[in-house]
């Protein structure tokens, strides 16, 4: 007798009215593995499985996205939000702060190879921020620091991420600017940041990381030497405002 409908005769005088999912197979499920976010959440019949470690770090809901900041403005003024209005101009200036923020801050830990900011309006996806290392230690330190801390007053959640090809977790469509889902679209509509801007970034973060190792080294020959020839001690770059401790 097949097994399964063995199982079934067992368990269903004791609890008839389980689900099916009792007696199948759990899978994983494949909008997790690719976006680490779905839509179903914790009540998603398959697996979520959630890494011990890998090179993304993913910063839940932390990007204001300001369409949903117009809607919930709107909502608290007993006002329609079906017709907000966002200055597009000065959402992108706004934009372009909080990315440059977070892209020095995370470089601190390590060379980002990557990050993304969600475009998305879905509640499962709103305001995400993935950050992948080039390696797991660097992103594990991202999150040990990261996680609990505030930025503009809100309290960061980190977790590791399954995501290592964003690929495969974006939205072609929205790359190429037909998506016809829109901000509720279940695969990632990253917002983009100009290149050029990036370079400048990542080459200040690397000038950052040799000075750290240099000043390292330094401070290593002192305690070993008893002394040395000691030099303009590095004056460190200052945490921005925005940033607080958990």
């Amino acid at each position: 007798m097949n097994i399964f409908i063995l199982l079934k005769q067992i368990i269903s005088p004791i609890c008839p009215i389980l689900p099916p999912i009792c007696i199948t197979n759990q899978v994983n499920c494949p909008f997790y593995f690719k976006i680490g976010a779905c839509r179903h959440a914790d009540r998603c019949s398959r697996i979520h499985h959630r890494p011990a470690f890998s090179q993304t770090i993913l910063i839940k809901h932390v990007y204001r996205h300001p369409v949903r900041e117009a809607e919930l403005k709107a909502a608290s003024e007993g006002r329609s939000a079906d017709a907000v209005e966002v200055d597009e101009e000065e959402a992108r200036e706004d934009f372009l702060v909080f990315f440059e923020d977070f892209y020095v801050e995370l470089s601190k830990f390590g060379r980002l190879e990557a990050l993304h900011v969600c475009d998305n309006l879905g509640d499962h996806m709103v305001g995400h921020v993935y950050a992948k290392f080039s390696d797991e230690e660097e992103a594990a330190d991202a999150l040990n620091i990261m996680h609990g801390r505030y930025y503009l007053g809100r309290r960061l959640e980190v977790e590791f991420s399954p995501v290592t090809d964003f690929r495969e977790a974006r939205c072609r469509d929205f790359d190429e600017d037909t998506c016809r889902r829109g901000g509720f679209c279940n695969f990632m509509h990253v917002k983009p940041v100009p290149m050029c801007l990036i370079r400048d970034m990542e080459e200040d973060a690397e000038e950052d990381r040799r000075r750290e190792r240099r000043e390292r080294e330094r401070r290593r020959r002192e305690r070993e030497g008893g002394g040395g020839e000691g030099g303009r001690k590095r004056r460190s770059r200052s945490r921005s405002r925005s940033w607080s401790g958990s």
